[in-house]
């Protein structure tokens, strides 16, 4: 029965209306003939106990002999008790069956004969001779006239209203449908137009004015979208352009310098540049169309993000341990964490028997090492870390750090934490929770932030190398988009710590888990952003460069950057806000939702991990606003 389905909904309502109309009215009709004939019945057998009455009353009375004449179209018959018929105004037709019907009981019966039908009724009447019997009879051609008749205007009235429904259903189904005719109509001049008009809303809130909203918005998502398109391919051929023009410049130079081969050397090696730098900007672009085509998600627990959050730090510290750019952060709700990166990003240097131990500052080559070593190798049940010391449960591995130094070449301070007291650390009871958001993605958001940070932040010089930092052309925040953890990712990692070197400054990493979402904060004490560019930080190609009103020259990034952090923050149902810190730097804030909605476990208060910075450095001086959206 896939037939019906091709007709059309108008077409289909007035059918399923005329077949509903029909089996209704069919059914009245047959209700209301039955109550007629009924009510006829009972009306001719009362008329026949009428009849009967008469003569029953006579008998009874002892006129036997002297009994009435039935009156015009009475038909009555007197039957006495030796079976003599002394009085009958019966049709011949009835006369043979007289002693079968006043055998026949008190109950009505219906006689046919060729010539008509009768309603009999026989009624016995008993006395001192014996039974007498009274039968009447009806013609019951009247009754069935007037059936007959009345089936007939049923049967016409029930063909005029299902008629006349179907019409009403038509017009009704065509006036219900007119909006989505007109809205047909609107979407065919759409498609062969570039208007932007949009679908007709009626004025009713009804389903139509729903699916009209609902489609006007995904018309204006498509052509958002078909939008972002068109901007994405002239923003990346201009992208595309100058790199293609240089190269084309470098090989044309390389054929002028055939001659002498240091200079051809030369620009063969500023061509492969130019050919890294547009395959790093074909990666990013792959890179960030894969992340906003990904229909499914790896989820990721807490302990993990948390895990990925150090190591990401140790890789920061790892590159700015040359500078006196400062990495730390805090991981709040760390009771789930027991031996998560106990020593990631921590030298510990044992002090003497019985002495707390001393933790290195943080950011030294040796931290590294000491991050292959976290979990059980490193520490037994660690419970938090703080300062750079590991506490736990058991015995700590002791790993030697070299003594970090000031720019000025004197020690730099140590932090020494002791557990409060004499009490163990305390492991706060929680469940863990997950996020449609994979570590290796959660990292990559880290590592970029981070980058980020770490250059803004060298583009403050320290104080008295001011000079220095000028000359290396430092500004802003730049950032290779397609930094992973590979040897493509490591060396676009130093060549951003190359850019902060001799710098000063803190950047600081918080991740914190609220009841229903994830909360990581990277915050910095570069010279902040433009708050014209904020608006425009995520969007693709964006740089804080002189033609969108920043105070220094273009950096080197493609400006795919932090349009790679928003789509995998996204993908993930998180959102990204960045924010001017007073009185300078730069927030950004990361939320990611939970996939679970575990709540933690009531009463467990956070347990924190903080690494402060272990530097003593007058604050940097204030710095004109000049942030990059690089990868």
């Amino acid at each position: 029965m896939r037939w019906p389905r091709r007709l059309s909904i108008r077409v289909r309502l007035t059918a399923g209306t005329l077949i509903i109309a029909a089996v209704f009215f069919a059914g009245t009709a047959v209700v209301v003939h039955r109550q007629v004939e009924s009510i006829l019945r009972s009306s001719s057998v009362m008329l026949l106990q009428g009849d009967a009455a008469q003569y029953q009353q006579e008998i009874s009375d002892g006129r036997t002999s002297n009994l009435d004449t039935p009156a015009q179209g009475q038909l009555v018959a007197v039957i006495d008790p030796a079976g003599k018929v002394m009085q009958s105004s019966l049709p011949g037709e009835l006369e043979p069956q007289l002693p079968t019907l006043a055998a026949g009981g008190t109950a009505v019966q219906d006689v046919r004969t060729p010539a008509a039908q009768y309603l009999v009724l026989a009624r016995p009447v008993t006395t001192n001779e014996g039974v007498w019997q009274v039968v009447t009879a009806r013609n019951e051609a009247a009754s069935k006239l007037s059936l007959d008749n009345l089936t007939r205007a049923l049967l016409w009235g029930l063909v005029i209203l299902t008629l006349l429904f179907g019409v009403g259903s038509w017009l009704l189904a065509s006036a219900a449908l007119r909006p989505v005719t007109a809205m047909r109509r609107t979407a065919e001049r759409l498609r062969g137009s570039s208007s932007v008009e949009l679908l007709p809303v009626g004025p009713a809130h009804d389903e139509l004015y729903y699916l009209a909203t609902t489609l006007n918005e995904l018309i204006g998502q498509l052509r958002a979208s078909a939008d972002r398109e068109k901007q994405l391919v002239s923003d990346a051929s201009h992208e595309l352009r100058t790199p293609l023009a240089i190269l084309q410049t470098q090989l044309e130079l390389a054929h002028l310098s055939t001659g002498d081969p240091a200079a051809l050397l030369g620009e063969i090696e500023s061509a492969e540049r130019t050919v890294q730098r547009l395959s790093a900007l074909a990666a990013s672009l792959l890179e960030l169309t894969r992340i906003e085509g990904m229909t499914s998600h790896e989820a990721t627990g807490y302990a993990e993000l948390a895990d990925e959050l150090v190591d990401a730090i140790d890789r920061a510290r790892l590159l700015s341990s040359d500078s006196d750019v400062v990495v730390d952060y805090e991981i709040v709700d760390a009771g789930l964490l027991p031996g998560v990166a106990a020593l990631s990003g921590v030298a510990v240097v044992p002090g003497a028997a019985g002495m707390p131990g001393v933790a290195a500052s943080p950011g030294t080559p040796a931290m590294s090492g000491a991050s292959a070593m976290s979990g059980a190798a490193a520490t037994s049940g660690a419970a938090a870390v703080s300062g750079g010391v590991a506490e736990s449960t058991g015995s700590t591995l002791p790993v030697a750090s070299p003594p970090r130094t000031t720019p000025s070449g004197d020690p730099a301070p140590q932090s020494i934490v002791e557990p409060p007291g004499d009490a163990a650390p305390a492991v706060a009871s929680v469940r863990d929770e997950a996020y449609d958001l994979s570590r290796r993605s959660f990292g990559r958001v880290i590592d970029n932030l981070l980058g980020n940070a770490v250059v803004a932040v060298s583009s403050v010089p320290a104080p008295g190398r001011r000079g220095e930092a000028d000359s290396l052309g430092v500004g802003g925040r730049e950032r290779d988009a397609s930094i992973e953890r590979d040897a493509a990712g490591t060396a676009a990692v130093v060549r951003d710590a190359t850019l902060a070197r001799d710098a000063a400054g803190t950047v600081r990493a918080t991740l914190r888990r609220g009841p229903d979402a994830v909360t990581l904060e990277i915050t910095d004490t570069g010279p902040g952003m433009s708050p014209d560019f904020i608006p425009l930080a995520f969007d693709r190609f964006a740089r804080e460069d002189e033609s969108r009103g920043g105070s220094r020259p273009g950096s080197r990034g493609a400006g795919l950057g932090l349009s790679i952090v928003q789509a995998l923050v996204s993908s993930a149902g998180g959102t990204v806000t960045m924010t001017n810190r007073r009185p300078r730097g730069l927030s950004v804030v990361v939320t990611i939702p939970s996939s679970t909605g575990t709540p933690a476990a009531a009463g467990s208060p956070p347990a924190t991990v903080s690494h402060p910075a272990n530097h003593s450095r007058p604050a940097p001086p204030p710095a004109a606003s000049s942030q990059d959206n690089t990868a």
